[in-house]
């Protein structure tokens, strides 16, 4: 059920089923990492084009073409004020600034669930959801994490499926919680995965019999009320990075046998008393690493490069899984999801959980710890959880006080949460003839923010990793100013820095995502030019544009994966077979790559610099081939295709 050996990143979960591609995703998570969501059109589009940690591997344009072709398609709700300050800025991020919702719990809590919601459709008009309930978030982290993969058809039912109501409930709430209101596009697309999810027939994994899905704290209830609570086991255990030994409490009647997993610093701060009512508490073992896989001994010893065998995979680092599994008679249930065992996750954060019900033999606390049975799933001598974990032995003179560095993080992440309700914009004002631009910091309406006097707030654009903080003058009309931008260093990504001297000197640092208005036109445009700086590189983009979705298929084509290629001769590709064949086919299989092909085309010749980069024998292939293409996709149009 948990085998240590089973490995799956997020991004690969994300790749579309065979003969699928993505219609649109909702994603949802706690902390993010910019060029992690980066990496999500990536894993839409070539499935195998990331490493081992789910970064994009491979040449620029190749993630140029998947964030213009899929940036657009994804909708990421996240906690306001939890995004990782990027060590570098690149101009393709502004791709994904129309991506990301900022988001803020209705009970005061933080906003912290890790679920994504994938619609998937195929060339007969079928439709397949994919429903991912993880413990980890839209970040590089190397943790132990969970993951549950659930996928099922769109039935054609007119009532829901009855188990499915509160993943519509769910999805419902999600604009709510968004600091600013949604565009009109995903407000449609929302609705209508609100209403489609309730009819999606999910299939029900190895051994479990019963499926049930726990979103938490979706609305305002009066402290200290609860959405539900667990069923009382007779034996439980309980993995989680944070505890507190006010839910402990709860989880350990006397009557139950309650075995906890955590992390060394967190126990320290648990008062024994606490503790003592757990039967065992572990935490994992500094040296866990589980032996590789089958599949990934093969991976390890097998490449095309000829230097040697291929990388193994990086070694996971620390624990941020949360499973609640609970014994009871001959059955049990796994919880998993994002909650972790303290007071906050189930009284004021939003949080989700799925419920897993069967037997216990396979998914009760010895199944899940790995002991191995006759009736067990575990095989005798194959590493299990247990296996990766020790004893906790506490340490002396541990203590449950905050440190001084804990109430600051609490200080600054109510400042962000401040910040982000004042609802900022990004006023730019043309400041030069040569192009320069100013940018004036605006909340929405005059609102009342005030800092505690210990603290100095300032703030810069992502974009100007050099250039210094600016004093945040909430009291003003303009919040802050910044002045001599160039169209590429336009960005909604703002970094606030939160400084201290008091109890000792102290600095934090968060992004928020700031829309900008009177965004100057052809920002867009500038960021195509900027990457297809010459004819070659246009020409390369073309035929990666109309290749197919497999990224093997063109990895020759692109020099393999390191981003250098040889050249390419202009005459062979435009009147040879290369670039006309490959026009042709996509006409007869899908036209609809054409349209990638004419968006980039139309992007170009907006300015006379991106047309200077066209071939200038294009004209005669490209527009027959467009006009037989249009003819055939409003055809398919009239019909319900695509």
């Amino acid at each position: 059920m948990l085998q240590p050996t089973d490995r799956r990143l997020l991004f690969d979960a994300l790749s579309p089923p065979s003969g699928f591609k993505l219609d649109f995703a909702v994603g949802t998570t706690y902390t993010l990492d910019l060029f992690a969501l980066l990496s999500a059109p990536v894993a839409f589009a070539f499935s195998d084009w990331q490493d081992r940690e789910g970064r994009p591997n491979g040449d620029p344009l190749a993630l140029l073409k998947a964030v213009r072709e899929y940036a657009d398609r994804i909708c990421l709700f996240f906690q306001a004020g939890r995004i990782h300050v990027p060590q570098s800025y690149q101009p393709l991020l502004a791709s994904v600034e129309s991506s990301l919702v900022e988001t803020l719990a209705p009970r005061g809590g933080n906003f912290h669930p890790k679920v994504w919601f994938l619609r998937f459709a195929g060339s007969e008009r079928e439709v397949m959801y994919r429903f991912l309930c993880l413990s980890r978030n839209m970040t590089f982290d190397r943790a132990w994490d969970t993951m549950l993969c659930l996928e099922g058809p769109l039935t054609d039912r007119t009532n829901a499926f009855a188990v499915n109501h509160p993943l519509g409930r769910f999805v419902d709430a999600l604009p709510k919680m968004a600091v600013r209101e949604l565009s009109k596009s995903w407000k449609k697309r929302i609705s209508q995965l609100a209403y489609e999810i309730r009819r999606v027939e999910f299939e029900k994994p190895e051994f479990v019999e019963e499926l049930s899905f726990r979103p938490i704290g979706l609305d305002k209830l009066p402290a200290p009320a609860m959405d539900w609570e667990f069923p009382k086991p007779t034996k439980a255990l309980v993995i989680s990075p944070f505890v507190s030994g006010e839910t402990l409490s709860k989880w350990a009647p006397k009557d139950s046998k309650i075995e906890l997993v955590s992390r060394a610093e967190q126990l320290e701060r648990v008062a024994s008393a606490k503790l003592s009512a757990c039967s065992k508490v572990w935490i994992l073992d500094d040296a866990a690493e589980p032996e590789p896989s089958e599949t990934e001994e093969l991976e390890a010893t097998t490449s095309d490069d000829s230097e040697g065998p291929a990388a193994a995979p990086p070694p996971l680092v620390g624990l941020h899984a949360k499973l609640y599994v609970l014994d009871h008679g001959r059955d049990a249930s796994v919880f998993t999801g994002s909650a972790n065992a303290t007071k906050a996750a189930f009284e004021s954060n939003v949080e989700f959980l799925t419920e897993l019900r069967g037997k216990k033999s396979k998914l009760g606390v010895e199944a899940i710890l790995g002991e191995a049975t006759a009736e067990s799933n575990t095989k005798p001598g194959a590493a299990s959880l247990r296996d990766l974990l020790r004893e906790f032995k506490p340490r002396e003179g541990a203590t449950e006080e905050d440190s001084p560095e804990d109430a600051f993080d609490r200080q600054v992440d109510k400042i962000a949460k401040s910040i982000a309700s004042a609802k900022l914009s990004a006023d730019c004002q043309k400041a030069s003839e040569d192009g320069g631009y100013q940018v004036f910091l605006r909340a929405e309406k005059q609102t009342k923010v005030v800092f505690d006097s210990t603290v100095v707030v300032s703030v810069r654009p992502a974009s100007r990793p050099r250039a210094p903080f600016v004093p945040l003058q909430v009291s003003k009309v303009n919040w802050a100013e910044f002045d001599s931008l160039a169209m590429l260093s336009l960005t909604s990504f703002f970094i606030f820095r939160v400084e201290t001297d008091s109890p000792k000197r102290m600095a934090r640092e968060f992004v928020l995502n700031i829309p900008l208005t009177n965004e100057p036109s052809g920002r867009r445009e500038a960021l195509l030019k900027d990457l297809l700086n010459d004819r070659e590189r246009v020409m390369r983009f073309m035929m990666l544009l109309l290749a197919d979705a497999d990224a093997s298929a063109f990895a020759n084509m692109l020099g393999g994966t390191t981003g250098e290629s040889e050249r390419f001769e202009f005459s062979t590709l435009l009147n040879g077979p290369t670039l006309f064949e490959s026009m042709m086919k996509c006409i007869e299989r899908d036209p609809a790559k054409l349209k990638n092909v004419a968006d980039m085309i139309h992007d170009l010749e907006k300015s006379s610099d991106g047309r200077e980069l066209l071939p200038d024998d294009l004209d005669t292939i490209w527009r027959p081939i467009w006009n037989v293409a249009q003819q055939k996709l409003a055809k398919g149009a009239k019909r319900g295709e695509g």
